[in-house]
């Protein structure tokens, strides 16, 4: 009698820098955890004010980020139930961001970078054409919401599933989009053009129907499964 066994994929082992993608983003998202407490205190040694609210959000950002990327939920898309990856996914996309934008953190490098062209740099990118393009909040939402429903209604999350490069460039796209989606909604940078309350709140509420839409879209048909594993 020949017992079955299952040929791993590319998923069960990542090879390169792909399967590095987990401890790498956490490792950089602690690291950043530690430069803003010190810039934080940095501003406070020298007089200036600056809110601890604002270190416990960051702080909390970087673990639920670190967490979503190493920790229980890391390898979830890879052969988890869906219900846990779209954890990892609210973790990722929408908490991790909302909590990095709350702590300001454009605003504390501007504040502790001294006066002279590096700070001028930054700002003039902040202020920038094309910056303020894309914190245009219809734009983020589009480029956040339209993410989503490429990744869940072609094959790409089928993809994510089976090559661990794939997963990784999803999770960092889910990532930068949530953060760049979070800015333009609460304005609280030094940005281009500041919008208005009815513009953005407008902008939530339809980026909000339309992941209503979208789960509902899933419940009725789930986005299309990779191949079955071999068994011999």
């Amino acid at each position: 009698m020949t017992a079955a066994h299952v040929h791993p994929g590319p998923a069960d082992a990542p090879a390169g820098l792909a399967g590095l993608a987990g401890p790498l983003t956490a490792a950089v998202a602690v690291l950043a955890v530690c430069a803003y407490l010190l810039a934080a205190a940095r501003l406070r040694r020298r007089g200036d004010a600056w809110p601890p609210y604002r270190d416990v959000s960051f702080a909390c950002g970087g673990a639920a980020l670190a967490w979503a990327a190493a920790g229980g939920m890391a390898y979830a898309p890879v052969g988890g139930p869906f219900t846990t990856h779209m954890a990892q996914h609210v973790v990722v996309g929408m908490a991790a961001p909302l909590l990095f934008v709350l702590a300001r953190p454009l605003t504390l490098v501007l504040r502790v970078t001294p006066p002279g062209s590096v700070r001028r740099g930054l700002t003039a990118v902040l202020r920038s054409r094309p910056a303020g393009r894309l914190a245009f909040p219809p734009v983020a939402a589009l480029l956040d919401l339209g993410g989503l429903w490429l990744l869940y209604r072609t094959g790409l999350f089928a993809a994510t599933r089976e090559h661990a490069w794939a997963h990784a460039a999803v999770h960092a796209h889910v990532l930068l989009a949530g953060l760049l989606f979070t800015l333009a909604v609460c304005q609280t940078e030094p940005v281009r053009h500041r919008r208005g309350l009815v513009l953005r709140g407008g902008t939530l509420l339809a980026a909000g129907a339309a992941h209503a839409v979208l789960a509902k879209t899933l419940y009725a048909a789930p986005p299309p499964a990779p191949p079955s594993p071999r068994r011999t």
